[in-house]
Formats: structure tokens, C-alpha cells, sequence
């Protein structure tokens, strides 16, 4: 371990999750370079990556900039890494490749859009939307390739994005190396939306009861067969791409056909509620018995 890792001194309060962030379940990571340059003095704070919500940049930035570096000798100057992760419930797992793109993804900080950039009446404006996108590198210093796999956005809101991730570059990758895809969702919310919606969590039962047409294909599932009781985390996409679900704690491979069909299920929300929940994550409680739909 480096001397100055062991003598960095953090802030004594957590890390502050944003309010709207964390009733949304939202979870992001930022990866900022701190520089320093006096013992006493806060560090300057550069954001190298992030996901999730800008919020989490912001409070990111507040909390960095609590670092001290107490035995940096005058004139000295040092910089050091940290990653910041925000997750609403830990534990949950996903598959992870041998080369993770986020290790050396390089990104702007985040950027601002005005409302008054719209154009039309306040009427036809936009309340909520969001834009998610594909990006595939092929160089370490070229821009992504992007793919639109969803938009409800502003027209203008979709270019400052496009702008944006066209700055993005992979830093790592090597000669030769296949192309890398990632994908990032970018939230837009105006000042005239209404209510911000959330999700909660909740057992199997009430789950099913929220989602469409949930009996509309016959399917048995044996959940005394996947190590129950359960818990799996799931994030809402569809109809706009298949959910994100992983399994919280062990990985069990008899579950992976059920996971399969909870990634094909869509809720029962209003245009309005599915645009703010776009994201958002719960986690469903599995206890043992039989589905039979």
C-alpha cells in the first residue's frame, strides 16, 4: 500500500445519496483524479466517468473535495484515483467481463439543458424523457459508434446527448481488440412534470399483479427447484428493451429460465409513469412454491 493512501484522510460523514436518485432507485459510480497540492488544502476534483443521475456527480464533487492529505510535504504535489459507487441495494449480481469497460471509460462531466431550449409552445413541450443509447468503441481515441435504442426526449434534449457521448473515448483498449458496447440512459425531467413516481419492492404476487397481460402466454415455474426463497433485482426497460434482472447474492442456474421471461415483462403504467420510472429498479422476494399462469 502506497504511504499516501494510508494517510488520506476522508470526510466523517457517508457519502450523501441524492434524495430524488435514491426514491427512484437509481444507481451510478463516478471516477474523479484528485490532485493536491497542500497538506490542508481540498484537492482539485476532475470527473474522469460517471452514470447514473448528474446529481451523483455533484455530490461526488462535494464529498472529493472533503479529502485531505495531511502528510504531503510543502511544494509536493500528488494525484490519486477514486471511484464513488451509488447503489440502492448492494448484492445484487451481474456478469461482469474479463475486460470492463468502465475501468478506463473517459467521459465529460455532465452537461445542462435549459428548458427554454425547446422549441413550440409550453403545451407541447416535453415534460419527462429519456434517451438510451448503444456505444461501441473500435479505438482508444476515437468516439463510439451510437446506436438509438430508445428516445422520448426533447429534440434538443437527444442532440446535447448525442453531443455529449461523442466525447467519450476508451482509453485502454489495445490493437487489434474487438469493438466494446456499452449502454447509458440519459433522464430528462421539466419543472411542469407532475408527481415522481418510485418503485418499491415487493413479493411475487404483488409483482405480477402490476404487469400486463401477465397470463397472456401460459408458464409453469417450480421455485422449490431454484434454492428459494430468493431475492432478484429488477430494472424496468420494457417495452423499450428487455428488463434488467440479477440475482442477489448466489447465482443459481436453475433460475435462468424464469429470469428470461421477467426481463420480457411489462407494467401496467401510464405514458407518463413509464417515462419517470425508465431505470428504476426493485427488488421482488421469491418464496417457494409453484407459478403457474
Amino acid at each position: 500500500m502506497s504511504p499516501y493512501a494510508a494517510c488520506l484522510v476522508k470526510p466523517s460523514e457517508p457519502l450523501k445519496y441524492p434524495e430524488r436518485a435514491d426514491k427512484l432507485r437509481v444507481s451510478g459510480a463516478v471516477k474523479a483524479r484528485l490532485s493536491f497540492s497542500h497538506p490542508d488544502r481540498a484537492p482539485k476534483v476532475e470527473v474522469l466517468a460517471w452514470s447514473g443521475d448528474r446529481e451523483m456527480v455533484e455530490e461526488a464533487e462535494i464529498y472529493l473535495a472533503s479529502y485531505r492529505m495531511p502528510c504531503l510535504a510543502e511544494g509536493q504535489q500528488l494525484a490519486l484515483e477514486q471511484e464513488l459507487v451509488f447503489n440502492s441495494d448492494e448484492g445484487a449480481h451481474k456478469e461482469t467481463a474479463a475486460f470492463n469497460p468502465w475501468d478506463c471509460l473517459r467521459t465529460p462531466g455532465p452537461f445542462s439543458f435549459l428548458e427554454t431550449q425547446q422549441t413550440g409552445t409550453l403545451i407541447r413541450q416535453r415534460t419527462r424523457g429519456n434517451v438510451l443509447l448503444e456505444m461501441s468503441f473500435e479505438a482508444p481515441d476515437a468516439p463510439p459508434k451510437v446506436r438509438e435504442v430508445y428516445n422520448s426526449g426533447p429534440s434538443q434534449f437527444r442532440l446535447e446527448v448525442l453531443d455529449h457521448v461523442s466525447r467519450y473515448r476508451l482509453s485502454c483498449m489495445k490493437p487489434g481488440q474487438e469493438p466494446v458496447a456499452i449502454q447509458q440512459a440519459f433522464h430528462y425531467a421539466g419543472s411542469a412534470r407532475g408527481n415522481d413516481y418510485s418503485l418499491r419492492d415487493m413479493g411475487i404476487v404483488a409483482f405480477l399483479g402490476a404487469i400486463k397481460d401477465v397470463d397472456k402466454v401460459p408458464v409453469s415455474f417450480d421455485l422449490d427447484a431454484m434454492s428459494c426463497p430468493f431475492k432478484l433485482r429488477w430494472t424496468m426497460y420494457q417495452p423499450a428493451q428487455a428488463n434488467g434482472v440479477a440475482e442477489i447474492g448466489a447465482r443459481v442456474p436453475s433460475r435462468k429460465p424464469f429470469i428470461a421471461w421477467l426481463e420480457t415483462l411489462t407494467m401496467q403504467l401510464s405514458k407518463d409513469q413509464y417515462e419517470a420510472l425508465f431505470g428504476a429498479h426493485m427488488v421482488i422476494t421469491l418464496p417457494c412454491g409453484k407459478i403457474e399462469l
